[in-house]
């Protein structure tokens, strides 16, 4: 099994979505943009996700380049990229999201995207099953790094954004993978966990990725997906850097291809995300991807304030917002990436990004333990920086225990505060409150 999770939006009580499920297209004036001769043309973006259905109305037509295949299944048959089957719900609808044109089946319009004509560099990193995706090598033994070809299938492109709406562990290929396109310039998004209860799942990689932006889902008032009666623990989550639209939104498949639906999650929010992105890069061609990540923190909402970022981890700098990217000129910020943290636990640290090691370098200055161990974790999930346990059968057992409550209640404390100052320096101003007219 491929350490990533795919979570398929939970689908709403209307099996029949009006134009409603479309708010995000409307509240946020693509039409505007496209009026204005901004279509993604130029762009180029790459999307690692599971399978994808090129077969659906809305995706004909558009330019997708889908990479071959290194995902075999557990009984070592290679897995296409592309299927018609409805496990490729995910990456089918992530990718209309970027470069759907709207046309649908018989009688309904199709998920709209916000860049129609940008280019999508396709890479398939496991077949879903619904509790994870499938991809093994072909001999069964080991992981392949199917994820780490994505990454270096964009750099090869010369993509400009990649977008992952899939969560698992920081496997050592992608980690130095992520830093090489971290370096080049490359921005790089995706989704925060949709378990936001099991606060083991906060930190799916690449969403917790140093220099990553992990993005959160709203409705059309601009409410957190899940939040209800001020319980800011249910839905908070300390990777969050923006919220994007991905609740009751326009989904394509249910028992068939030909049905529709409302859908929520993140996996929806992160690509209409990197969608607003391309528009802003398309506009103002000359900015680099640290500059689209500075405007991108800086005018969310109604833009025009200082940045800041929500002390409950709600919507971390904001509300995305298209309207006013579209507003300002990326070019007059500095070409730093804000979402870089110099804390060497992270992955990839500060260091790899400024200068990114091979593979073959990177596990040859590990000292001692794997790959994985290495990555500040034995289990490859999270990247947490905890070491693994291990006992002496000749000590007392009192002591230990005494010693290991200890042990858990520093390292209790320790999470808190690094919870409480996130993974980065933000100051703590809540986002204004308001409705789409005066968030979005």
């Amino acid at each position: 099994m491929l350490g990533a999770t795919v979570a398929v939006p939970a689908t709403s009580a209307s099996a029949a979505p009006g134009d409603d499920g479309f708010w995000y297209y409307d509240a946020y004036h693509i039409q505007d943009a496209r009026d204005a001769g901004l279509t993604g043309e130029g762009v180029t973006i790459a999307v690692l996700d599971s399978q994808i259905n090129l077969d659906v109305p809305t995706l004909k037509g558009a330019d997708i380049d889908v990479q071959d295949s290194a995902c075999w299944d557990e009984s070592g048959t290679l897995i296409p990229p592309t299927s018609t089957d409805l496990v490729a719900q995910h990456g089918t609808n992530v990718v209309s999201y970027l470069v759907g044109s709207g046309d649908g089946y018989p009688g309904q319009t199709g998920v709209k995207g916000i860049v129609p004509d940008a280019k999508i560099i396709y890479t398939m990193i496991g077949r879903d099953t619904g509790s994870g995706t499938v991809c093994e090598s072909e001999s069964g033994t080991d992981i392949p790094e199917a994820k780490a070809n994505g990454v270096y299938a964009a750099i090869d492109a010369g993509a400009d954004i990649i977008t992952v709406s899939l969560g698992g562990g920081a496997d050592v290929s992608f980690v130095v993978a992520l830093a090489l396109a971290l370096h080049e310039g490359i921005v790089v998004i995706a989704s925060v966990s949709n378990d936001l209860l099991a606060s083991g799942n906060q930190g799916n990689f690449p969403g917790n990725g140093n220099g990553v932006i992990g993005v959160q889902s709203m409705d059309s008032s601009t409410v957190i997906q899940g939040y209800s009666d001020n319980e800011f623990d249910s839905v908070a989550n300390a990777y969050t850097d923006v919220v994007g639209p991905g609740v009751n939104v326009v989904w394509q498949g249910d028992s068939t291809w030909e049905e529709q639906r409302y859908a929520t999650g993140t996996s929806i929010a992160t690509p209409i995300v990197a969608g607003f992105l391309a528009l802003v890069a398309e506009k103002y061609p000359d900015a680099t991807g640290n500059q689209l990540i500075q405007t991108l923190l800086t005018n969310t909402n109604a833009g025009g304030h200082e940045l800041s970022y929500d002390p409950d981890h709600l919507y971390g700098y904001g509300a995305a917002s298209a309207t006013s990217m579209l507003e300002v000129d990326p070019t007059k910020y500095d070409d730093v990436n804000l979402a870089i943290n110099d804390d060497p636990n992270n992955d990839p640290s500060a260091a790899m990004i400024a200068q990114p090691p091979t593979l073959e370098e990177f596990l040859n200055d590990q000292e001692t333990g794997t790959a994985a161990e290495q990555l500040h974790g034995d289990d490859g999930d999270n990247g947490g920086d905890s070491p693994p346990a291990s006992q002496d059968d000749g000590l007392p057992v009192l002591p230990i225990v005494i010693g290991v409550i200890g042990l858990l209640l520093v390292i209790a404390i320790v999470i808190a505060v690094v919870v409480a100052k996130s993974r980065r320096s933000r100051s703590t101003t809540t986002p204004p409150p308001g409705g789409p007219s005066s968030r979005l």
